[in-house]
C-alpha cells in the first residue's frame, strides 16, 4: 500500500491518541473508524480529496 499521504506510523499514533481520549467506547470506535476509513482509503481520489487528509484527521481528533 501507497501510504505516503497518511503514513502507517502515523495512522498508528492518532489510532493511541484516540485510546488515550477522555471519551466514551462508542466515541473512540467511531473515531476509529474514521481514521481507518482514511487511511486504507487514501489512494482513492473518488472517496477522499487528498489535500482534505490533513483537515480531516484534524477535526477526527478533537476531544469532544
Amino acid at each position: 500500500m501507497d501510504d505516503k499521504l497518511y503514513p502507517k506510523a502515523l495512522f498508528e499514533a492518532d489510532l493511541q491518541r484516540i485510546r488515550e481520549m477522555n471519551i466514551s467506547n462508542e466515541m473512540r470506535i467511531e473515531k476509529g473508524e474514521a481514521l481507518a476509513h482514511l487511511y486504507y482509503n487514501q489512494n482513492k481520489n473518488w472517496m477522499i480529496d487528498h489535500f482534505a487528509i490533513a483537515d480531516y484527521r484534524e477535526n477526527i481528533l478533537k476531544e469532544e
